[in-house]
């Protein structure tokens, strides 16, 4: 099991918080603040109770989280023109490129891996790996 200190410092190091966090107008991002721009990223646009749900979060620290976020210029917020009690946020800017720029580097590093091991299920390993973090995470099982 050697690997998964491996693993584990791998990811981090390759991640792309710290060359994010520079990015941000000269202030740091928080682990949780990484985590939303990934969410925004793949997901795009969302509510707040989208974000909310999808970073597994309550509702009142996902409106704090999207305005410390807004305050960075890291996401911008838009209210539904036919209901303004909905709120969406998305990425700003250069957070929105930067995002956009790692996913399709991310994409293609899985690409190039899975083609070097083509007997490897990719759904069967995304699985795995998806029951590995509940796992980390200490959560119960489905």
């Amino acid at each position: 099991m050697q690997l998964l200190p491996e693993l584990a410092v791998t990811l981090y190091e390759t991640g792309p918080h710290e060359r994010a966090r520079r990015q941000a107008q000269g202030e740091r991002l928080t682990g949780r603040q990484m985590k939303a721009v990934v969410f925004l990223a793949h997901r795009g646009k969302a509510t707040m109770g989208e974000f909310a749900d999808g970073l597994e979060i309550g509702r009142a620290a996902a409106s704090e989280l999207a305005a410390r976020l807004l305050d960075k210029g890291v996401v911008r917020r838009e209210h539904d023109p036919d209901d303004l009690r909905i709120v969406s946020i998305s990425l700003a800017g250069p957070a929105e490129r930067y995002a956009t720029d790692m996913l399709a580097q991310w994409g293609e590093q899985l690409e190039t891996t899975f083609a070097r091991f083509p007997d490897i299920d990719p759904d069967a390993l995304v699985a795995f790996l998806r029951d590995l973090i509940v796992q980390l995470k200490g959560r119960p099982q489905a």
